[in-house]
Formats: structure tokens, sequence, C-alpha cells
């Protein structure tokens, strides 16, 4: 990892990010994983040669990257191979049809890996050689090498249709990726927009902007994901994508890239926005629930999530719980709330490990 001063311009923050990843393979060691049958005379060269601090070493086992052994060949016949669905196409969305037309007239949920995440290069493609584009507004956080979200923006700069991207240069272990790509973006056209100071970008949002050759107005699209702008990861993490043109959500949309960019002000109708106005509405959510449970009606909260780290939050659960509303929580990893006690004897808590990495977040209130 490289700590960065969070405070600073978008250009010194650019500057200190390209200084540190050249770094990155010359910094010194945090953890050194060790085969524990090692002689101890072999590990005291190691530790030498490299200045390696006693407290930084793990014993391990001989064979370290058990990500190797899953390409070893199956030693028994009848046991056998997991095989992954093949992500599927929708019909009415195939490459003939519009991905617009479509979604004119209803909303669209995609959950990747299951749906095929070709559909977006699709959405991105048609907005390229749409005529009435006018503008494509898209945030990065984590893309593909030789990525073909990428190359279709630049295909659409390139074609002279308007592009602004909000990069993520503090996207961790990506940066050097993103700052890559966001110079041969820059160099094709297309506007960038670097992170912000004292705030980290983790929105996966797409808009496309469109107006009526004769200046009538027509709808624009939005998408909001879980998942990044990624094509590989996305046959591997699940997560789901909206598609709509809902006039309310693509002028929320509009006014958060238009925040990123320090130009408006950061009212939000409908999106729930982090650092701005998620935070007061989940607690009146919990609150409404609350208020049912205690007139003796249901009061209902299901959240899937990547993590349950933040103690206010944690504490609202179990006032929820003491109140007796029924809590589920799916958490991927980290979970620092205690079920099973007195406080949280309504609360339930499952982990999926499955075939693919569960990245989706997804909150249900049941009287909302």
């Amino acid at each position: 990892d490289i700590l960065i001063d969070d405070t600073a311009s978008s250009a010194d923050l650019v500057a200190q990010l390209k200084k540190k990843v050249k770094k990155r393979k010359i910094g010194d060691v945090c953890r050194f994983v060790y085969d524990r049958a090692m002689p101890s005379e072999f590990l005291d060269f190691l530790v030498d040669a490299f200045r390696i601090q006693r407290d930084e070493l793990v014993p391990g086992d001989k064979h370290l990257n058990l990500e190797d052994l899953r390409h070893l060949p199956n030693p028994n016949k009848s046991l056998h191979s997991l095989e992954k669905p093949k992500p599927m196409k929708l019909t009415v969305l195939d490459e003939k049809e519009s991905i617009f037309n479509y979604v004119a007239k209803k909303d669209l949920l995609l959950y990747y890996p299951y749906h095929s995440f070709e559909h977006f290069i699709h959405f991105l493609y048609e907005a390229v050689h749409n005529p009435e584009t006018r503008e494509i507004m898209v945030t990065q956080y984590r893309v593909a090498e030789n990525s073909a979200v990428i190359n279709t923006l630049i295909a659409a700069a390139q074609n002279g249709k308007k592009v602004t991207v909000f990069v993520e240069l503090k996207a961790r272990f990506d940066e050097e990726n993103n700052l890559a790509t966001a110079e041969m973006m820059q160099a094709a056209g297309i506007k960038i927009i670097y992170s912000i100071p004292g705030l980290k970008v983790h929105a996966k949002v797409a808009l496309i902007r469109r107006r009526g050759l004769n200046g009538e107005k027509i709808p624009s699209y939005a998408y909001i994901s879980t998942g990044n702008f990624n094509e590989k990861t996305a046959t591997l993490y699940a997560d789901c994508g909206l598609f709509t043109c809902r006039k309310e959500i693509v002028a929320d949309l509009y006014n958060l890239f238009r925040t990123l960019q320090g130009k408006e002000d950061p009212k939000f109708t409908t999106l729930l926005v982090a650092r701005f106005n998620l935070i007061p509405e989940l607690n009146r959510l919990i609150d409404r629930e609350i208020s049912l449970a205690d007139e003796g009606k249901q009061g209902r909260i299901i959240l899937k999530m990547n993590a349950l780290q933040d103690p206010t939050m944690i504490d609202r659960l179990y006032e929820a719980s003491e109140h007796g509303v029924q809590i589920d929580l799916i958490v991927r990893g980290i979970c620092c709330l205690i079920p099973g006690q007195s406080y949280s004897r309504n609360i339930r808590v499952t982990r999926i490990v499955d075939s693919f990495l569960e990245h989706a977040r997804i909150w249900y209130f049941v009287n909302y």
C-alpha cells in the first residue's frame, strides 16, 4: 500500500502517486511469509539480505500460494470440476436491438455474472453511435487492462462526442493502471476529473446525456451499479446494475457529476450519496421500522453488504433489534456486529461463500 496526502490538490495528488508507485517494488518489507521448515541459517541470511524486521516474519507452510493448486490436474476423475454458468445474454438485448429503446419503456436490472457484462458495453457502444448523444459521463474506480470500456469511451471522443470521466486515483493497488488509462483518455480528448481532496469516490455510475437533433427533449439514460466497469471481474464478482431513464435519477446523477467538478451544491432528491444524504436517510428508515415494531406491526430489515464495521450504525441495528425489528444481515467480509446477545436477539448474520465473490450491496426496508 502507499500513503499519500489526501488533502492535496488534484495536480499534487497525481505527482505524489507517480512518484510513489515507482517505489512500490523497492519499498520496505511489511510481511515476509516463509516455510517454517526452512533452515534457520538460511532464514537469517534472508532477513539480513532484505533488511527484514523480525516482527514482520510470518511462519507458513511449504506451498505459500494456494491459488496455484487450482491449476493442478484433477487426481480423481470421479470428482467433477465445478462448471460456472456461462453469462446469459438477454434475447431482447441482442446486438441488433436498441438498449435505449428498451430502457425508455421500463427499467432494466441485470445481475452479473449470471447476466453478461457485454450488455453494458453495448449500452456505451450505442451511445457512441447515437447522433443524439450529447455527453457521456462515467466514474472510473477499477478497470481491466486493455479495457473495452476505456476503448469505447476513446472511440466516443474520436467520434466527436463530449466525454467526461471521473478517475479515482486512490483505488488501492489500481493507482498505476488508473493513471495510465487517464493519461491515455486525456490524449484522446476526454475530459478527466481526478480525485477530490478528502473524498474517495467509490460510485460506479454512468450517464448518457441526450438531446434531440431539433432541440426537443428526449430521454437521457443513467446506469448505477455495485460493480466496477471491468469486463474481467464481471465474470467473477456478483454485482447488480440498473439501467434507467427516470428523470429524477438522471437529474441527480448529473448533479453528482457536477458536484464532483465543484460546480453544484450537493442536493439530491432520489439518490442516496455517502457524505451527503446517505446516513440521515438510513437513520430515518431504521426509525420507521422501530416505530412500526413499537405499534405491534412488522418491522423488517435485510441488508446485504461487503462489510459492517461502523460503530454508530451497528448500535442503531442493536437498538432496532431491542425494539423487535427482525433483521437479516448478509455480510461477505468483516462483520463487527455480535449476534446471539440479548441486545441482538432479533438479528441473524449470514455469510455466503460460493463460486463467485459476493460484491452486491442491497438494502431492504419492508415499510419504506
